[in-house]
Parts: C-alpha cells; structure tokens; sequence
C-alpha cells in the first residue's frame, strides 16, 4: 500500500512540474489562430463535463488519472471531427474505443494491433470515405503506419500520438512530424501529440498546457 502511495505521490508531483513549466500555454494564451484558439479552448482544453463522462468513469473505474485525460480528449477530439472512421491502436481494456464512440456514434470504429501490415492499414484509411481520426502508439512499426496515414490522409483528418516524451527516441520521432510533415498543425500536450492535415492552413506546431 506504501509503495502504491509513493508511486501516486510521484505522478501527482510530476504532473505539477510539467503544469507549472507550461503555465504560459494554457487556454490558448498567445494562439493567433482562430481555429487553432477554437481547438485550444473548446477541444483540447474544454472542462465543461459532458454527459458521457459519468457513466464512462464507472464503466472503466481503473483509469489513472492521464490516461483519462486523454480519455477524454478523444472523446471531445471525436465529436469535434466527426469522422468517418476511428481506427484505435492497442486498445486492450476498450476504454479508448467506449470514449471514442460516445464522442462520434455515426463513426466506424476499427480495434487494431500495431502488428497490422501498413499495406492493410492503408486500405483501411482509403476506403473509409471521409475523416478518419487514428489513436496510435509509438513502437516497432510507428514510422511505417504514421507514413500510411499521411498518404490517405484527407483535410480534416487527425491523428493522436502518445507518449510523445516518454523517452529520447519517441521524443525524436515526434520532431520530426512537426519539422518535415507537410500540410500539418500539430499540438504538442506533452502526454501526447495531436496532427491535424489541412494543406490550407499554415504549417504550425503549438505547445499546449493539458
């Protein structure tokens, strides 16, 4: 119980560092963008509680607290985009895929493995027909699916990467989306990363307080 205690203590302790080394980011402080402000304010930041929220916390009570977070954003990220498609890498206990679908009901929702052939992913993301949002998990394989998205991708699509911090390589890869990717805005919540595909919007990475 003690050793539960310290880890919780220390998570505690070190979202308040990352909160307080982003505190001039939050609420979309210096966003000249309008959509970008829109997204900061009303999506990635939105602390209304929507009607889902209750029912979902005890549909999956085990959750750690970040985890729900991005929960969360992933349903507000949904029902933002309304997408075609919701394709949710790794997803074991569902709780990503309960929180997207109360987010977007209309979307078809694919559970995959990050094993999945990127030739077969890519099938997947052109047949859908519309927007499509993809939750992936950096790993083995991350750069070939990452490069099957950006080939299918359509204006409005979006992608949630996590662990975009976790460690040195993950933090490499993530530089360079933001750096080489054309016809990208991305936000960098630090727990995760979100790219959105507009070739009409100008290239721009924002760092945000989550």
């Amino acid at each position: 119980m003690a050793k539960c205690g310290n880890a919780n203590s220390m998570g505690k302790f070190r979202r308040m560092l990352v909160w307080l080394g982003r505190m001039r980011h939050s609420r979309g402080f210096g966003v000249q963008s309008p959509w970008a402000y829109r997204m900061v304010r009303y999506v990635i930041n939105e602390h209304y509680p929507y009607y889902a929220y209750d029912s979902l916390s005890l549909s999956y009570p085990g959750l750690e607290v970040v985890e729900r977070k991005i929960c969360e954003l992933c349903l507000r990220l949904a029902n933002s985009v309304q997408p075609s498609l919701i394709v949710n890498f790794d997803d074991s206990s569902g709780a990503y895929g309960a929180y997207f679908n109360a987010g977007c009901r209309k979307a078809h929702i694919e559970k995959v493995s990050s094993d999945i052939s990127p030739v077969r992913f890519l099938d997947m993301l052109n047949g859908c027909g519309g927007r499509f949002v993809v939750r992936l998990v950096q790993g083995n394989g991350f750069d070939d699916l990452f490069a099957s998205v950006c080939s299918a991708a359509r204006a409005g699509s979006a992608v949630v990467v996590h662990g975009i911090h976790t460690d040195s390589d993950t933090n490499r890869k993530w530089r360079r989306i933001v750096r080489e990717e054309p016809g990208i805005v991305t936000f960098d919540l630090y727990y995760c990363g979100l790219v959105f595909f507009d070739e009409k919007r100008y290239k721009q990475n924002y760092i945000i307080n989550f």
